[in-house]
């Protein structure tokens, strides 16, 4: 089954899927743990949380790449015939064909995938709306609050001084630039106030 769970920055989702990792290892669960090679906030490898968690990554994935025959390569590397569990990370950075690719692999096996629905300027990333469409248990990762105290919908994108930015390209990792990302509800990402 193909499960995508979404939330806006700062929602706790990837603290959620590595607790739901460890949970299935110590199940004692195959699992395979992805990430796109896009998400370069910590290093190449690293499943990172902001609140700490961490694991490593036993693919990265990168665009041009088949999660099938990388999937393939871990299993024979660890000497398994049996189809793992996936946990995917940053979701939204998934291709479309890659999306489609594991929706049909999630008729055999379990694929949890975690992302953002939307950019900073509202609008899907091409991985979120493949995942929207195709996905069998789509849950929104409560938790999000804007600075007002209402619930965040919206993912906002701030310069070093607070100033809502509103335009330039899609994907911007946070980890080398002077812009972060929070998390807002409609009316502050609509009115562009990213502080009282």
């Amino acid at each position: 089954m193909l499960h995508f769970s979404y939330g806006v920055m700062g929602s706790s989702k990837s603290a959620m899927l590595l607790m739901q990792h460890y949970n299935h290892v110590q199940l004692g669960h195959y699992v395979v743990l992805v990430k796109p090679a896009i998400d370069t906030r910590i290093d190449a490898s690293t499943v990172y949380s902001r609140v700490g968690l961490s694991a490593q990554a036993d693919i990265v994935l990168y665009p041009d790449q088949s999660l099938r025959e990388q999937l393939m390569w871990v299993s024979v590397r660890n000497g398994r015939n049996d189809l793992p569990d996936v946990f995917i990370d940053e979701a939204q950075f998934l291709t479309e064909a890659q999306v489609e690719e594991i929706a049909d692999l999630a008729l055999d096996q379990e694929f949890y995938c975690y992302g953002l629905k939307t950019d900073f300027m509202g609008n899907f990333f091409p991985g979120s709306a493949a995942l929207m469409r195709l996905a069998e248990d789509i849950s929104e990762v409560p938790g999000g609050l804007c600075w007002c105290g209402r619930k965040a919908t919206m993912n906002t994108r701030i310069d070093g001084e607070g100033n809502v930015i509103r335009t330039g390209s899609q994907i911007l990792i946070d980890n080398h630039q002077e812009i972060k990302y929070i998390g807002l509800c409609y009316k502050h990402w609509k009115l562009g106030q990213s502080h009282a």
